[in-house]
């Protein structure tokens, strides 16, 4: 079910979370998931979703490691002849 933008719930909830441009955790992640007993690694199929929407626009989920943990960052992609990114 489509809620804002394309998005689920969820997916809304995640991008809000990552809006700020700044890495956050898995377990900040995570806490957007509607299901207490997912695993950390449930947000990934999540990520893959929202990625899908981000990189048409330049823009794009990675992937960061700060202070031996991995973190996600939402950024915007350079553009580039190549790409066709505004």
């Amino acid at each position: 079910m489509s809620y804002r933008n394309g998005y689920t719930k969820t997916q809304a909830r995640i991008v809000d979370l990552l809006s700020d441009g700044v890495p956050h955790s898995r377990e900040e992640l995570h806490a957007c998931l509607d299901d207490d007993l997912a695993r950390l690694t449930a947000a990934k199929r999540h990520l893959v979703e929202i990625r899908k929407h981000l990189r048409p626009q330049g823009q794009d989920i990675i992937c960061v490691l700060q202070n031996r943990r991995i973190m996600y960052q939402w950024v915007r992609l350079l553009a580039s002849a190549n790409t066709g990114y505004v």
